[in-house]
């Protein structure tokens, strides 16, 4: 039942991707489309991440797995951008993010029974703002988002932080 509240939102950020990108120029930009790095955020997930930019439209996924005997961690982050305006310095742009979270840890101690059992996690984030992406070097961008977000399944509202590197190739 959760991933139900997920995938309209998803599937509507998609729809609106292609439509807008249809009616735009087809010029093509001189700078680096895709990009690589580490990101980190609650509504866009934590992990490496790519980040695709063709247009003034973008998409941006992250993903980190973890693995042990006794404990399995995913985030997975796709995220939406539309760059408002491209500056040589700063580019400022709008985002809608959405991060999965899921936690199963077998070696989980339960202070109320006094037994290890197996305890699960998962959620989602989803949340919208802007953000800024300062240039280091030619081939090196950092990113700040803010905005607001929708916590765990929608349960919770609040503020939300995102931050990234990106090396651009």
């Amino acid at each position: 039942m959760r991933t139900f509240k997920f995938i309209p939102i998803t599937l509507l950020s998609l729809f609106i991707l292609s439509a807008s990108a249809k009616a735009q120029d087809l010029e093509t930009s001189k700078k680096s489309k895709h990009s690589l790095g580490a990101g980190i955020g609650f509504t866009t997930g934590y992990g490496l991440s790519y980040r695709y930019t063709p247009s003034k439209w973008g998409v941006q996924v992250n993903f980190a797995p973890f693995k042990n005997s006794t404990q399995e961690i995913y985030s997975m982050g796709c995220t939406f951008l539309y760059k408002l305006n491209e500056g040589q310095k700063i580019t400022l742009y709008l985002y809608e993010g959405n991060h999965y979270y899921y936690n199963q840890d077998k070696n989980y101690f339960n202070e109320k029974t006094y037994k290890y059992e197996t305890k699960t996690d998962s959620y989602i984030n989803s949340g919208f703002g802007f953000g800024i992406e300062i240039p280091f070097f030619d081939q090196i961008g950092f990113n700040l988002m803010t905005g607001y977000a929708a916590y765990d399944n929608f349960k919770a509202y609040n503020l939300t932080g995102e931050a990234a590197l990106y090396f651009k190739f």
